[in-house]
């Protein structure tokens, strides 16, 4: 049952902590109510005091993103911590994937790693051991039970759908999702890139079984797709960078082509692959149009960002 904006307020402002945690998000992303973070931040606060896991988790985003108050990886991790001694096992998880307190160094995530340069035109780089094969692990764990068939962009209807030259699986997370994990690497992203955080649209991680594939496609929205897709273009602009971020490495098959250069493109687990769909001067990269070849034989994950020239609204 589908719970109305009007009746979650109400629950919220009655003490409930889960209706409390829900609000402060609808607050923060505000598309049903208008968007008010201060409020939002007092209704976590107010959820974590009554020791709801999933505030703690959401207020371990807020700190790590500066949400309406300095950014702390140090009150972040704490907020997980709290969330995991509680037997959430979410956080635990989490936990274990950054390293427990010993091991997890903001400045390690944000810190700017060695970048290999394929091609100029369009920039094309790589990038060993951009996430720990335990934050692989994790990210595949959390995508496991909420994947759904891909879809692709539909100009005929102006939002997406499903194609016959794409038949893999994926999930999407939020701009906010309760999650050290996939915060961290949106902040690592950031700073590899150079772009705000902002700019990122969700989270995906794809999944494709053997036999599927994604064949040659472009990242940003072609001139014959722009007509129905104008607002949008209006809003964010184009998708001028892709990240992807290969999971693991047990599978055959399944490279990132890019048919164009003549160039394949098979990560080891935690390795990154960069590719500018614009150029320098914002022309579109015609040499960018890339595959995702048909997995042989295994699973193969891999997370997939696209980084858009101005601030992503939050979902």
């Amino acid at each position: 049952m589908t719970v109305t904006i009007e009746s979650l307020k109400d629950a919220a402002a009655s003490g409930d902590p889960r209706s409390q945690f829900r609000y402060a998000r609808e607050l923060l992303i505000g598309t049903r109510v208008r968007y008010d973070s201060e409020t939002a931040l007092r209704l976590v606060e107010a959820a974590c005091s009554a020791r709801y896991p999933q505030a703690l988790l959401f207020h371990a985003t807020l700190a790590a993103l500066g949400f309406g108050r300095s950014q702390s990886f140090e009150d972040a991790l704490g907020f997980v911590e709290q969330a995991a001694a509680l037997g959430d096992a979410r956080a635990q998880g989490q936990l274990a994937a950054l390293g427990g307190r010993e091991g997890f160094r903001a400045e390690n995530w944000l810190a700017l790693p060695s970048l290999q340069k394929h091609h100029d035109a369009p920039r094309i780089f790589t990038v060993e051991s951009f996430l720990s094969r335990d934050a692989c692990a994790w990210l595949i764990d959390q995508t496991r039970r909420r994947l759904i068939p891909a879809k692709v962009k539909d100009p005929a209807q102006g939002g997406s759908g499903f194609a016959n030259y794409r038949s893999n699986s994926g999930a999407g997370f939020s701009s906010i999702e309760s999650d050290l994990v996939v915060q961290m690497t949106n902040l690592r992203i950031a700073t590899v890139m150079n772009l705000p955080i902002a700019n990122q649209e969700p989270t995906n991680v794809l999944h494709y079984a053997p036999g599927q594939e994604y064949r040659p496609h472009f990242d940003f929205v072609t001139p014959d797709e722009a007509p129905a897709f104008q607002r949008e273009l209006a809003s964010v602009g184009q998708r001028v960078a892709t990240v992807l971020i290969y999971l693991n490495d047990d599978y055959e098959g399944g490279e990132t082509h890019f048919p164009r250069l003549n160039f394949r493109y098979r990560g080891a687990t935690g390795d990154a692959l960069i590719f500018w769909n614009l150029s320098a001067t914002g022309q579109l990269e015609r040499q960018s149009l890339h595959a995702g070849v048909p997995v042989v034989a295994g699973e193969k994950w891999i997370l997939s960002k696209w980084i858009r020239e101005r601030p992503f609204p939050l979902v």
